[in-house]
């Protein structure tokens, strides 16, 4: 176990402290429901793939926010062949998922533990008409001590200025003291890596199997495990 004090949790929110596939699964079928779709599950899991596969791309910066939100859904019914209207499915998609938060197993018990012992910040990637009303609905918000909003910041994860933002906008911070928490290899691990930050994969479902180039210093698959490593 690592013996190292730390004073800052700099922890990723979506399938983290929320439960993001579960968000994701219903605002979906909200939105298709709506649009006249009927929603199946292989419907859903093409769609979480396809998402995905766009973030990772925001994250390479190889397509703008904008680019992403406007033109997901009409790429992922062209994918499918499914005749709806994309740029109708845009904005009702956004609506019923900032009005979704599941919260995960173990995250109120972490921040509640953590309140006057240790900051915590949470640090997204997400679209802030979005992550802000889901910060609101599960009351994270109250529970943490701030939180940064890459379209806030001007940087997204692991773009290591999203980190110095970060960093400069929490009263004492120190490198050495801070602990990135998140799911994501390529954005939370990485981004806290290259920053000079320690790290630790969230990996509940165990997909990590130690490969790769990014390779996080902790990895944990509940966030009980979260205290034992901040000692608190």
């Amino acid at each position: 176990m690592n013996n190292k004090k730390y004073r800052f949790l700099l922890t990723d929110l979506d399938n983290t402290l929320l439960d993001f596939s579960a968000s994701e699964r219903e605002a979906l079928s909200r939105t298709l429901s709506s649009l006249g779709v009927t929603p199946d599950e292989q419907t859903a899991a093409a769609y979480s793939a396809y998402n995905d596969s766009l973030w990772k791309r925001l994250e390479r910066k190889e397509l703008t926010r904008d680019e992403l939100i406007r033109t997901r859904f009409t790429g992922f019914f062209k994918s499918l062949g499914i005749d709806a209207d994309g740029c109708a499915a845009a904005p009702l998609y956004e609506k019923n998922l900032s009005g979704t938060a599941y919260v995960t197993d173990g995250a109120y018990e972490l921040l509640r533990r953590c309140r006057g012992k240790i900051g915590v910040y949470v640090i997204s990637n997400g679209t802030a008409r979005v992550q802000l009303p889901r910060l609101s609905l599960s009351g994270i918000d109250k529970m943490c001590d701030g939180y940064f909003i890459s379209e806030h910041v001007g940087h997204a994860k692991p773009d290591v200025r999203f980190f110095e933002y970060v960093s400069a906008h929490i009263p004492g911070f120190k490198k050495e003291e801070a602990l990135v928490l998140g799911d994501s290899l390529s954005a939370d691990i990485a981004g806290g890596a290259a920053f000079g930050i320690d790290t630790c994969l969230f990996d509940p479902n165990g997909k990590y199997d130690g490969d790769g180039t990014v390779r996080p210093d902790i990895t944990v698959s509940d966030l009980y495990s979260v205290l034992d490593i901040l000692h608190i």
